[in-house]
């Protein structure tokens, strides 16, 4: 082998690297990032219905230049400071309230927030009486509050391109539920 066909395989090496290096950044996107706009849950007792009204915003951010991401059939489950909403196998049977945001797209490079009102009764099923009774009656705040958000999120190329959709988890954590 000589030097100049040395060169030549060393340079063809290094043009296959970057053309599979170049294939492996288009055709896969960053994530979906999912965060609690202020780490707040907010609460809102309503007597008259015997409620606690819950404000919940999640900001969704795409960071990816190259696809648009769907996030749907969203389940959010939050938690108090005693589960830990990572490990839980039955996360409908252990969480303190749970509930369905709506179903979000995000362009390339953009971010979008989701407004849910979730309503809070005093009703085992729907949230434990606990957890009401510090909302609704005594209005005070729980800290080191997590929530599990569950759903499928889908990533379109901009050829048009979709993915197969994967069942995705986010933890948001510590927050804050209560006060208005």
């Amino acid at each position: 082998m000589t030097a100049d066909d040395a060169v030549a395989a060393v340079v063809t090496v290094l043009i296959i690297t970057v053309i599979v290096v170049a294939i492996k950044v288009v055709l896969r996107p960053e994530s979906l990032s999912l965060s609690v706009v202020g780490g707040v849950v907010s609460s809102t007792p309503q007597p008259a219905a015997n409620i606690v009204h819950l404000g919940v915003k999640l900001r969704a951010e795409n960071p990816s230049g190259r696809a648009r991401m769907y996030f749907f059939n969203i389940t959010a489950y939050l938690f108090d400071n005693k589960t830990v909403a990572a490990a839980t196998a039955d996360p409908e049977e252990d969480c303190r309230i749970l509930f369905t945001p709506d179903d979000v797209a995000v362009a390339q490079q953009m971010a979008v927030v989701s407004v849910s009102d979730v309503q809070g009764k005093d009703d085992p099923a729907v949230m434990d009486h606990f957890h009401f009774d510090m909302l609704y009656t005594k209005r005070q705040v729980i800290t080191d509050v997590a929530m599990r958000v569950e759903g499928r999120l889908v990533t379109e190329v901009r050829s048009g391109i979709n993915r197969t959709s994967q069942l995705v988890t986010y933890l948001c954590w510590p927050l804050v539920v209560g006060g208005s």
